[in-house]
């Protein structure tokens, strides 16, 4: 059978108000399509986590009217991205999936193994533990347990699950000790899909004109981050840009973005300082922009083993220890730029390629 005529299907968090799972679906579905498959995410989510993506805000006062206008607007750039990846109707029950119209499946590239939070639904898909997927090729690439023990007690579904894989590629350390515990065997570490390959250039006039420090993250810009961060741009003659994260000190604060606008804005920046997101980060480095990277321990796992593998490890620092001294990161005489790293991404191209071409050698 011809390669274009193997249906591969990418089974991920692809649906919900998330940049970076939403972009890392994208990259990976076309990234196997560029191999010469027919590729197409799995349009399919836990009902328990595609609750957990909607805005639930009770609106009692006007800072929860604030909270639920500001989840609803964010949403607004995401409307109709799944259509690009997606050719199926999405469903919350795995027993409507039309497992039948794949010849593989591809797990990953999210915290696709979290077997303990709710919010995901300890969900057995993601492990290849579904009759509907029975006797099909599983292989992963970039998964993640995220903040889950990597050293169990793991459910059965996942000791069993995980021994169906071909092939295993992981994202992190944490979830490589997850995958020896569990199944006894190895796994390879590979590059998030978002730098296989190229993003869209969008035409989009809302861009900052001037040149810009840009600010995206999970968390709020305190008064006093946010004056440092001011007092910078200030000095160094920048624009202080916020995406899709409050500070009243910033210059300009984008409330919507569609992905690729997003993406934009990381691209053309001088410079990023990323609150405890991964994708940030990715990005930051994809686009070779001087960093600061502030987290807190419990976000730290699935960022630093990238940060390590590229020798970038002193970008990042805790909440409490971010101060004016910082910014001295951004200075580039002082600190080298990021570099995405060509051959881990030539690697992991490689590992992709072999692993389907194993995983789909019956379906020629």
């Amino acid at each position: 059978m011809n390669k274009s005529h193997i249906r591969i299907g990418v089974l991920t968090f692809h649906n919900g108000p998330n940049f970076g799972g939403v972009l890392q679906a994208w990259h990976l579905v076309h990234a196997i399509r560029a191999l010469g498959y027919t590729c197409h995410a799995v349009n399919y989510l836990h009902k328990s986590h595609h609750r957990a993506n909607q805005a639930r805000i009770p609106i009692r006062d006007l800072p929860s009217l604030r909270a639920h206008l500001y989840w609803r607007v964010k949403r607004f750039g995401f409307r109709g991205f799944d259509k690009e990846i997606c050719r199926h109707p999405f469903t919350t029950d795995p027993n409507q999936v039309p497992w039948w119209d794949f010849d593989a499946f591809v797990v990953g590239s999210d915290v696709v193994w979290e077997y303990e939070s709710s919010n995901y639904g300890k969900d057995p898909a993601y492990f290849g533990d579904l009759p509907g997927m029975a006797g099909k090729p599983i292989i992963s690439y970039a998964a993640s347990c995220g903040p889950a023990n990597a050293n169990g007690p793991f459910p059965d579904y996942v000791h069993k699950g995980l021994a169906r894989f071909s092939t295993l590629g992981i994202r992190d350390t944490a979830t490589a000790q997850l995958v020896t515990l569990a199944c006894g065997r190895e796994s390879q570490q590979v590059v998030d899909p978002t730098w296989l390959g190229p993003d869209p250039a969008v035409r989009w006039l809302g861009r900052p004109k001037k040149k810009y420090l840009f600010v995206y993250g999970g968390r709020r810009i305190d008064a006093e981050m946010g004056d440092m961060i001011r007092s910078y741009c200030r000095e160094k003659d920048l624009e202080f840009v916020s995406a899709l994260t409050p500070c009243k000190s910033a210059d300009r604060m984008y409330r919507t973005l569609t992905p690729f606008q997003w993406t934009s804005l990381f691209q053309h920046a001088e410079a990023t300082i990323v609150l405890g997101t991964l994708h940030g980060t990715v990005y930051s480095i994809k686009y070779g922009k001087p960093f600061i990277l502030v987290t807190n321990p419990r976000t730290t796992q699935k960022i630093s083993s990238i940060l390590e593998r590229i020798g970038q490890s002193h970008r990042l620092l805790y909440v409490e220890d971010f101060n004016e001294k910082s910014f001295e990161l951004l200075d580039e005489n002082r600190f080298p730029l990021p570099e995405m790293p060509q051959q881990w991404k030539e690697e992991s191209l490689t590992f992709l390629k072999e692993s389907l071409a194993v995983a789909t050698a019956s379906a020629r």
